[in-house]
Formats: structure tokens, sequence, C-alpha cells
């Protein structure tokens, strides 16, 4: 009976995850599909979901419309750098809060830990007006410069990765003559590869979806990315659903891959970092 009982249960859980994964997957089958439709076809309720010809009419109107390769250029650039930058500096900062003792090393993990409750409205102008002052207000670099300095969100994710590595790893390689920055770059880091994968998809899809950056500070037309661009084929397109959906499909094909890639080491990474501390 007992097993009978968990079998159906098994099979309840199962039927809610796969209803919960359609309600979630719909929006985005409807909005792949609708872009490969003719106008006529997307608003026929006799044609359906899927279209009877795959019309790549609207893709080729994205292209026509807006420059989309500078704008996927623009945001790849800025994309890659915010990744790079994110990549070198983030471990140096959650080893040093985590594995090397230094005193106040608490008190400023809690500092950076306490900016995470600001929210970003109450210190746009401010920074805005410090990038005012710097001269670099109409360029790439206030969207870049920052991840150079760390974000707290990828801080504490990595210190708690690390918290997991043994201590006695690193003394290990402290006895056999190993100084400071090998066991960083030799032992910490490589332990840390589920941990760094999770903070580089975090930071590749907030960078690459990201809107309000680019439209404070990428100012002209030669600097946007693909959502101020997708934003500005919107108005041009406020009726044309179909080609909008093929701009929104194009926008977000990037981000689905290299989740898809790193979907392991991502799921890895927030289970592990979640169950240390």
């Amino acid at each position: 009976m007992a097993i009978l009982k968990k079998k159906i249960s098994k099979i309840i859980f199962y039927i809610v995850i796969v209803v919960m994964a359609f309600v979630f997957l719909f929006p985005l089958l409807v909005m792949i599909t609708t872009s490969f439709k003719t106008y006529k076809e997307a608003f026929d309720v006799k044609v359906g979901i899927l279209p009877h010809a795959l019309y790549l009419g609207n893709y080729i109107d994205v292209f026509k419309t807006i420059p989309f390769l500078r704008y996927f250029g623009n945001t790849m650039w800025i994309t890659g750098m915010n990744v790079l930058g994110t990549v070198i500096v983030t471990p140096m900062i959650a080893y040093s809060l985590s594995k090397v003792r230094w005193a106040g090393r608490n008190i400023i993990f809690t500092m950076i830990t306490a900016t995470m409750m600001i929210p970003y409205t109450a210190i746009m102008i401010p920074l805005y007006r410090m990038w005012v002052k710097f001269g670099l207000v109409g360029s790439f670099w206030p969207l870049i410069i920052p991840s150079f300095f760390g974000y707290p969100l990828y801080i504490i994710i990595l210190r708690q990765f690390m918290l997991g590595i043994p201590d006695e790893l690193l003394e290990s390689a402290k006895i056999d003559g190993c100084n400071a920055w090998q066991r960083f770059f030799l032992i910490a880091l490589p332990l840390a590869k589920p941990g760094i994968a999770t903070i580089t998809i975090f930071s590749f899809m907030y960078t690459f979806s990201d809107f309000l950056g680019p439209l404070l500070y990428a100012n002209k037309s030669e600097l946007y990315t693909l959502s101020l661009g997708l934003y500005s084929f919107m108005n041009e397109h406020s009726i044309n659903w179909t080609s909008l959906m093929a701009a929104a499909t194009m926008f977000m094909l990037p981000i689905l891959i290299i989740f898809l890639i790193g979907q392991k080491h991502f799921v890895e990474g927030i289970s592990t970092s979640g169950l240390k501390g």
C-alpha cells in the first residue's frame, strides 16, 4: 500500500511539473510560431498555433527596419566585457572574503550585502551625474567599468561556494610551498568552476537583456543595444506583431543558447552555493 501511494505521489508530481512547464513555455512557443506566420495567419483563429508554412519575411523585415547586426555587435561587446570583468574580479573578491583572514573582512562583507538592499532607482541619478562629470555618458564605458569592481550578488554567490572548499587543501598547499596566488589559481579556481559558471551565466543574461543601463548611457543610435533596438522596432511596428515576434525571437536566442550550454554547471553552482555557508 505504501509503495502504491509513493508511485501515485510521484506520478502526480510529474504531472504538476509537466503542466507548469507547459504554462511557462506556451507564451514562448506562441512567440516563435507567430514569427513564422504571415500577418493574416497570425490573426486567423482557424490556423491554430503552428503556421501552414514557414514564412521568413518577418525576419527579413527586421533587418530592413533596424541595423540588427550593429545592435547585436554592441550588445555582445558590452556583454563580453561585463562577463570578462565578472570572471576576473569576482573570484578574487570572493576568495579574499572566504579564505583569506584579514581585519575587517566580515564588516566589508556586511557592507557588500547591505548594498543589495539599495534600489537602483535611488542611486540612478547620482551615478548618472558622476558619469557626466567623467565625460563618459554617450559611450559604453559606464556599462562596462562597474563589472571590474564586482557586483554584490555575484560576490555573495561565489563566496558561499568557496566557503565549501576545505581549508585543509589550502593549508597542505601552503606547507608544500605554494604562495597565496598559487593556492588561488591552482586550487580555489578549479574547485569553484560551477560557481564561476553560475555567475558567468547570470552576468551574460542580465547584461544582454539590460534595458535601463543602455537607455541612460548609450544615448546615441549608433550605440544602441538589442534591447533598445527592439524597443525602437516596436515603436515603428506597433501593429505588425509578426515582425515584432521575429525580432523578439532573435533577441531571445543567444540567452537561451548560453543557458542550455551552461545549464548543468548553473544548477550545480546554485544548489551547492545555497547549501554551504
